[in-house]
């Protein structure tokens, strides 16, 4: 399309722009695609017409409009197309004095301003779904924020757990080092005084069992029993 340094429509194509296909709203002067004018006087692309051969080889192919549902002919828009179809684009249709040329424009400016005015809606649909999404994705990325930090503070806490852990293991390892080493000692302690009493007694050692044994022969003989006998006075005085 051409285009002005303001980035405006130039007035040649300017007048064009009503200029489209009654089913995909395509412009015609985007020159994209080739237009055709039917019978029944709809514009379409020549993608949404369907265009069949005609009776005869040498007949005009036959359209099938998709708003009336008709099968009608049909002429390319071209500058070599006939007068009185062409007549039906005139850039000033009011200096022509033809009351069904107007009423032609007219129609197809009705079209294309409703299909405008739904594109528009659907723009505002978008601009307020866009503007939900963007709070809605705010919203996650404070949340997603708030887990980091939380992520962070667990991460720490895991790691003063397992410093806990492994103090508390090697505390109970060193405990359980003591208590093998004290058993082992009380073992060694009760195997050698054990050698001891095995060890055959000394000198002095016999010498404190005969002393014990005499006590004890005296402490029995105290304890008999003592027997009254006769008292003998001298015999002095006269013989037999």
């Amino acid at each position: 399309m051409p285009r002005s340094q303001a980035g405006q429509t130039v007035e040649p194509e300017a007048c064009k722009l009503w200029i489209h296909c009654n089913s995909c709203c395509a412009l015609f002067c985007d020159k994209k695609h080739t237009f055709f004018l039917l019978a029944c006087h709809h514009v379409f692309c020549e993608r949404c017409v369907k265009v069949s051969a005609g009776r005869t080889p040498s007949d005009a192919p036959i359209f099938e409009c998709s708003t009336c549902r008709r099968s009608v002919r049909g002429r390319q828009l071209t500058n070599s197309m006939p007068n009185h179809f062409k007549q039906l684009f005139h850039p000033e249709p009011f200096t022509i004095g033809n009351d069904f040329v107007e009423t032609f424009q007219r129609g197809n400016h009705r079209h294309f301003d409703k299909y405008k005015e739904r594109k528009e809606l659907e723009m505002d649909k978008l601009f307020k779904d866009i503007e939900v999404a963007k709070s809605v994705c705010q919203k996650r990325f404070l949340e997603a924020q708030m887990l980091r930090v939380e992520r962070k503070k667990l991460m720490q806490r895991s790691r003063y757990i397992k410093a806990e852990v492994a103090n508390r293991k090697a505390e109970m390892h060193r405990m359980a080092q003591a208590y093998r080493s004290r058993s082992l000692t009380s073992q060694s302690s009760s195997s050698a005084q054990c050698s001891v009493r095995g060890r055959p007694r000394g000198r002095g050692t016999a010498t404190q069992s005969s002393s014990r044994r005499r006590s004890k022969e005296s402490r029995e003989s105290a304890k008999r029993q003592q027997i009254t006998s006769f008292i003998h006075p001298p015999n002095h005085s006269f013989d037999l």
